[in-house]
């Protein structure tokens, strides 16, 4: 049956063939993907796999998901014309279900030309154009107030003017609420600032100067933080300035709350086809963009961080950077991209994710958010939010990743998190066009399958047509989802089968 929030969405692509490629296995964790060459699979593969119940990776911690939306976009979001307030509660809400209250981080490129009501600030200082009204942030303590979600918001570093922060966070304050504000975020993506057309007071950019300005704005907002709000950094995007991080973490530490970086595995502007960062639907569903370079990334981090105790989460990120690319990053192949890399990350140790909306207040058309705001005024759920309600049931809040090996060189992977109510939540992410898998999986103990359901489209080019089958929304406003329980039972080493059709997520829940 469809989720209730789905709204009609616009088909334009095409779907180049998809190749495959060998399986790797890391942390426990089994990521498989496409390559630039390599066999198809056939019509009728069967693949087998293991599954070891003892945890590789720490539990899945609360407000793992999140969005991350542009200063200029969020005060659209939140109108109460056309639904879109109506459909972004509800879209919070269906995934705290699962992962506990969302982490809302409000910045972006947008960060950097955003003040708090423009119209009174004089002189208006250059570069400065997108107004931060009273009513937005009345309106985000609302939803605040009906999810539960909690808000890391961005500070404009770039115009180089503290007492501009100091404004904002005394008005976040007084009209959002200290309670719903979990962290202030002090300048979007440093490290590219000065270049990449961006426009900045930022001549001439390096690290020690950044350095200098962020301590100033540390100290210009700190007697507003009081004692439970600290600050999400450093922000630095892609591999810009990660030779930084150790430094940044050991003089910086007792003032960070979250540890976040920024990572898109394409980009839009990429025109070389055979680069692996050039925007297509294989390289979408490869190895790399799917779960590799996230999941590296993330480990990578959480060793520099764990010494100081820090949380790390990707503060912004989605599939295709500089506003995504129509026909990839908003088709169905975006949901399964996303449902394989978050549970990565969460099998990484990562503690969330902010996936990124935009949709033009940034020069970036925005075809790669989990919401959209359509031609008639709408706010429509997009194919990448399936990929994260996906993700968000398998792994559940306070769940732990456990070994998931999976015999075949074909583009499928499995993950699984269990939890300490016995309960074992177990995806398969056929990521291949055109070949349905019957995956055989052999677990060490007893173990009957309660629920099972599958969420498919009619390709992978399709942008519209997701269809969620094996379950039902009940209707009541949370959105809560309701399982038809099986009575299939498994004997220990005995394989339990899921039967995997092309270019869909399977997702099944056993009991121990």
């Amino acid at each position: 049956m469809k989720n209730k929030l789905r709204g009609s969405r616009v088909c334009d692509a095409s779907l180049s063939a998809l190749v495959v490629a060998a399986a790797a296995l890391q942390a426990g964790v089994m990521c498989n993907g496409a390559a630039l060459s390599g066999p198809h699979a056939s019509a009728s593969d069967r693949v087998s796999g293991r599954i070891n119940l003892k945890p590789v990776g720490p539990a899945v911690p609360r407000m793992f998901m999140g969005y991350s939306i542009e200063w200029g976009l969020i005060g659209r979001m939140v109108r109460k014309g056309h639904g879109r307030f109506a459909t972004m509660t509800r879209s919070i809400k269906e995934l705290e279900e699962f992962t506990g209250p969302m982490l809302l981080r409000i910045g972006g490129d947008s960060e950097n030309e955003a003040a708090f009501d423009l119209p009174a600030v004089h002189p208006r200082p250059k570069f400065v154009s997108i107004d931060i009204h009273v009513k937005t942030l009345r309106r985000m303590r609302e939803l605040a107030q009906l999810t539960g979600c909690r808000y890391i918001l961005g500070l404009n570093l770039s115009v180089n003017n503290p007492a501009l922060a100091v404004q904002l966070v005394k008005a976040t304050e007084k009209y959002i609420g200290r309670r719903h504000i979990a962290d202030f975020e002090i300048g979007n993506e440093p490290n590219l600032l000065g270049g990449l057309g961006h426009r900045t007071w930022w001549a001439h950019n390096n690290y020690q100067m950044y350095m200098r300005r962020w301590t100033r704005y540390y100290h210009a907002i700190a007697p507003y933080l009081g004692n439970t709000i600290k600050i999400e950094g450093p922000a630095f995007s892609g591999e810009g300035w990660f030779n930084h991080l150790p430094r940044y973490l050991h003089t910086e530490h007792a003032r960070l709350g979250i540890v976040s970086l920024h990572q898109y595995p394409m980009g839009s502007w990429i025109k070389n086809p055979r680069s692996l960062k050039f925007a297509s639907i294989a390289h979408l569903l490869g190895l790399r963009a799917s779960c590799n370079l996230f999941s590296n990334e993330m480990r990578r981090i959480v060793r520099l961080a764990d010494p100081y105790h820090l949380p790390v989460r990707f503060g912004e990120m989605n599939s295709v950077s500089g506003g995504g690319t129509q026909g990839v990053s908003n088709t169905f192949a975006s949901a399964l991209w996303a449902a394989n890399t978050l549970l990565g990350i969460a099998g990484a140790g990562g503690a969330g994710v902010n996936l990124h909306m935009s949709q033009g207040v940034d020069r970036f058309p925005g075809w790669y958010g989990p919401l959209r705001i359509g031609p008639g005024g709408h706010l429509h759920i997009m194919p990448v939010y399936d990929g994260m309600l996906a993700a968000a049931d398998v792994m559940q809040r306070g769940g732990r990743p456990v070994e998931v090996n999976l015999d075949t060189r074909l583009n499928v992977s499995a993950f699984a998190f269990a939890r300490s109510d016995h309960t074992l939540r177990v995806a398969v992410i056929n990521r291949t066009p055109s070949s349905d898998l019957s995956v055989h999986l052999r677990f060490p103990s007893v173990m009957k399958l309660v629920r099972r359901y599958r969420i498919g489209a009619p390709s992978l080019q399709s942008t519209n047509g997701v269809v969620i089958t094996g379950f039902r929304v009940s209707g009541v406003p949370t959105g809560r989802m309701m399982h038809t329980r099986l009575s299939l039972q498994h004997a220990p080493n005995s394989p339990g089968e899921l039967s995997s059709p092309a270019s869909s997520i399977v997702i099944a829940v056993f009991h121990r």
